[in-house]
């Protein structure tokens, strides 16, 4: 999942996207800049508007779902 979610971070034009963890919280990716992956790839931020993130482990990260235009 981790190289899905580097495919729509680093896609032009960026697409956004939500990613689902294994404890079934979503979080949404509306930009570029709301997500970032670590160095090596093994976690996944993503930042929101009101200054707070969360940090995803790799491991917990169980899909990734770009969203589609209506």
């Amino acid at each position: 999942m981790i190289a899905e979610a580097r495919r729509l971070l680093e896609a032009s034009p960026f697409v956004p996207f939500m990613v689902r963890t294994s404890d079934g919280r979503e979080y949404q990716v509306p930009t570029a800049d709301h997500a970032k992956l670590n160095p090596r790839g093994t976690y996944l931020i993503v930042f929101f508007d009101d200054d707070s993130h969360a940090t995803i482990s790799g491991l917990h990260l169980v899909a990734v779902i770009e969203k589609v235009a209506a």
